[in-house]
Order: structure tokens, then C-alpha cells, then sequence
């Protein structure tokens, strides 16, 4: 068994969502972060990455991210919606391969 290969396949898949003509990488939290999911600036801060799975993300002023309290709530709420639907949506049995 190639633990490598094992482990890539159980992380959580990086989703592409588009957001103001911009496409960004989703994806629903995996098991150290999701305690971590308390409220959708942290969600967002978690689940949302740029096309090389980097955070885009930052509670603060950080050089190359952008500060999710600066962002509409109106767009944080959409991006966290997507992340949500997501986590509704899956469906375990359906990700992994049986044998």
C-alpha cells in the first residue's frame, strides 16, 4: 500500500467557483479544520485557495492574501454558501472506490 497515494486521494478535492469573473478554489474542510469552521470568515480563510491550493484568505493585513473582513458580506456569504452546499452534497460512499 502507498500511504503517499492513499492520503492523496482522502484529502478534499479542490472545487473551481467563480466569483466576480474570477475563478477561485473551494473545497470542503478537512478533519483538523473543521472544528476550526466556527464562523464563515474562518471558513473562508480555510476553504478557499488560489489554483496552486495557497490560502487567498487572511484575518489580517498579510502580503498576498486578501483580509476577508474587508471583503462585502454579501460575497463572503456566497463563497461560505458554496463551501456549505459542498459539504451537503457529498457523499462519502460515493468518493471512495469499493471493491
Amino acid at each position: 500500500m502507498n500511504l503517499n497515494q492513499l492520503m492523496k486521494k482522502l484529502q478534499p478535492v479542490l472545487q473551481p467557483y467563480e466569483i466576480a469573473g474570477e475563478t477561485i478554489y473551494i473545497h470542503r474542510p478537512n478533519g483538523r479544520d473543521f472544528a476550526k469552521c466556527t464562523d464563515v470568515a474562518q471558513t473562508l480563510i480555510l476553504c478557499a485557495k488560489d489554483e496552486n491550493g495557497d490560502p487567498i484568505f487572511s484575518d489580517e493585513d498579510i502580503d498576498g492574501r486578501i483580509n476577508v473582513n474587508s471583503i462585502d458580506f454579501v460575497i463572503q456569504n456566497e463563497i461560505y454558501a458554496a463551501i456549505i452546499k459542498l459539504v451537503n452534497d457529498s457523499n462519502p460512499t460515493d468518493e471512495v472506490e469499493k471493491k
